[in-house]
């Protein structure tokens, strides 16, 4: 990935959810393009070719941008900058003082366990599987974890959990409006292909779904020989997609 030169940013719209289920229009885009930039290469291999797999490429990349199309209407862009923004915050201090009402259930692990809940959480926003407030359920599963079968105690380690992640999304949305109303970073990437398991052949896409939803709605051109996308997004964004 290569990054470019920054550029003034303009108003973020956010468009109408599709009737599509979000993963499954994006697999349908990832599929058409995985067969497109390899149709595209297998053309430029035997140029003689071009006659006649050039009007079936051309048809196959329009399908590909209507599928981008239907993926970027399933995807809220201020929850991709809010899951960036989140992504890079430093990890809380103070983590002791949060655990007033929990931290006799948790014993001495206590601080430990909430550190690896919030974590998990950050871990969780950053993939991109779910919105921010709906990660919280990775935060939780350290709860259950921790306690087993256990309920004494349990529901104010949940409770201390919650308030930590509300503080945490709290911030990550300030940020996120900084964000929003700052510059964009313009960025080339390579696409990468959907990638087969050896023995059963199931697809796996290298992308997560945080990736993949950037890419489908800041994108803002495609050069399908060279595989790559330019994008056009905000500066916490671009930067977990180059570091991510």
């Amino acid at each position: 990935m290569v990054a470019g030169a920054d550029a003034p940013t303009g108003p973020v719209t956010t468009s109408g959810r599709a009737g599509a289920e979000p993963a499954q229009a994006a697999r349908v885009w990832r599929r058409a393009q995985t067969r497109a930039l390899e149709g595209i290469a297998a053309a430029a291999a035997f140029p003689w070719l071009e006659p006649w797999a050039g009007p079936r490429l051309s048809a196959l990349t329009g399908a590909v941008e209507q599928a981008r199309g239907t993926v970027a209407r399933c995807v809220d862009p201020r929850e991709l900058l809010t899951a960036a923004c989140v992504a890079a915050l430093p990890v809380p201090v103070g983590l002791q003082e949060g655990l007033s009402e929990c931290a006799g259930s948790w014993g001495v692990d206590g601080e430990w366990l909430l550190l690896e809940a919030w974590t998990r959480w950050q871990s969780a926003c950053a993939e991109g599987e779910a919105q921010v407030a709906n990660c919280v359920r990775a935060a939780s599963a350290v709860v259950y974890e921790a306690f087993g079968r256990r309920r004494k105690g349990r529901d104010e380690a949940l409770d201390s959990v919650q308030r930590l992640i509300t503080a945490s999304i709290d911030q990550g949305r300030r940020h996120a409006a900084k964000e929003h109303a700052g510059p964009v970073r313009l960025i080339r990437m390579a696409i990468p292909l959907l990638e087969a398991e050896p023995f059963t052949g199931r697809e796996h896409d290298p992308l997560t779904p945080w990736q993949a939803g950037v890419i489908a709605v800041y994108q803002s051109g495609v050069d399908w020989p060279a595989g790559e996308v330019s994008l056009a997004a905000p500066r916490a964004v671009a930067d977990l997609l180059l570091g991510g």
